[in-house]
């Protein structure tokens, strides 16, 4: 849906209030989704590592604070250059499990060690990242060489990392509750399409890391270019807003 709102003025605003008075100017629509959770907890998990690099530390602490409340095992790790680059270090130690929390810090002497860390899996662990690009790949070639499968490993990206030059075609959406068909040209997106039809579509990044645009895929040979789903979740579903036919000319079924 959208809302029309109100942005009263503060002529002394300071900080993120400047920034956020200069982006929601006065009667501007604004687009708000439900809440998603593409970053979820495993219910089923035996043990839970969490992994946070610099600002991605956010995520895993709210992982933490789940996990002790269900009195799950679980242990947490924070990287970071050096003490003045990272946040929550007054808070942490205070945290009723704090024992389980460990800090890396690289101007310190104590870099993490990921192989210790993750080389000791078993069935039924998870383990779960956040923070920059390397260093989520870092975790994640780390816990596939100690036997985590893909589906035990958790990302989640702040921004878009690094893609290659991809050549677009065009290729036809087929909708198979209703039947209808659409040309979508190299130019456009498959959700900029649905919505210049009249089709809803939530969406919300437009670069394939959110996932509001998620919808369920019937058949089709994709292209998937999102950050957000599984090889196998890439089965049923595709990030309308980035990923694509894989060919020109191909067609792709979605479960609308």
């Amino acid at each position: 849906s959208q809302y029309q709102i109100a942005v009263l003025h503060e002529p002394n605003g300071r900080g993120g209030s400047k920034l956020l008075h200069r982006i929601f100017t006065q009667g501007r629509r604004v687009f708000v989704s439900k809440p998603i959770n593409h970053f979820p907890l495993a219910q089923d998990a035996s043990h839970s590592i969490l992994m946070g690099g610099g600002i991605g530390i956010t995520p895993m602490l709210a992982m933490a604070h789940a996990l002790h409340a269900q009195d799950k095992s679980f242990e947490l790790h924070y990287s970071g250059r050096s003490r003045a680059t990272m946040g929550f270090l007054e808070e942490i130690p205070k945290y009723p499990w704090a024992r389980k929390a460990h800090l890396h810090i690289s101007d310190e002497g104590s870099r993490v060690d990921l192989a210790a860390i993750l080389g000791g899996y078993e069935t039924g662990w998870h383990v779960y990242t956040c923070g920059a690009e390397r260093f989520m790949g870092s975790v994640v070639d780390a816990a596939t060489q100690a036997g985590f499968p893909e589906t035990a490993c958790h990302l989640e990206y702040f921004s878009v990392p690094e893609t290659p030059a991809y050549e677009n075609f065009d290729f036809t959406l087929r909708l198979t509750k209703s039947g209808k068909e659409f040309l979508v040209p190299p130019e456009k997106s498959a959700a900029d399409v649905l919505i210049e039809n009249g089709i809803h579509i939530d969406l919300k990044c437009s670069d394939g890391i959110c996932g509001v645009c998620k919808c369920g895929l019937v058949s089709g040979d994709v292209d998937h270019r999102d950050f957000v789903l599984s090889k196998a979740q890439r089965e049923t579903g595709i990030i309308l807003c980035q990923s694509r036919a894989a060919r020109a000319g191909g067609v792709v079924e979605l479960d609308m």
